[in-house]
């Protein structure tokens, strides 16, 4: 499990960053917005091979931001909370884990659309956003609150 999350969440997104980088760099910059979770904010409900794929995806964000600003590339990250995406879903939960969800099922925020989701994302690569590098958004319907 741990390879098979790590392989899409981490190289794939690095491999996909590298191709686009490169063609930044050579038509002056950029800007570039990964996909992280709420997972990847805090420890998460969420297994270790996912929340740990995330909290890369956070460094890779963070590093990229400094590593490429002065060549005028923008790299920042929105960490949505659950999102109804239409992939079925079938939590394999342990009986461990799914004793301390309990009191977080009550408290869980809802599901945002893809729609939803967007529009941050939308921002973040917008001109209006021009002066944001480095950020990790949420955009989690009150996961950063709880």
């Amino acid at each position: 499990m741990w390879a098979k999350v790590f392989a899409v969440n981490v190289d794939g997104l690095v491999r996909l960053t590298r191709a686009v980088t490169e063609r930044m760099l050579s038509t002056g910059g950029g800007s570039i917005v990964h996909v992280t979770s709420e997972a990847g904010l805090r420890g998460s409900a969420s297994g270790v091979a996912y929340t740990a794929s995330k909290h890369a995806v956070i460094g890779i964000t963070k590093s990229m931001a400094f590593m490429y600003a002065q060549d005028g590339i923008r790299t920042n990250a929105v960490a949505p909370g659950g999102v109804a995406t239409g992939i079925p879903m079938q939590p394999k939960i342990a009986e461990f884990g799914s004793k301390r969800l309990e009191a977080a099922r009550v408290i869980m925020p809802g599901i945002a659309t893809a729609e939803q989701l967007a529009a941050p994302i939308t921002f973040l690569l917008s001109e209006d956003a021009a002066n944001i590098n480095g950020t990790v958004l949420a955009s989690d319907g009150g996961w950063a609150a709880v």
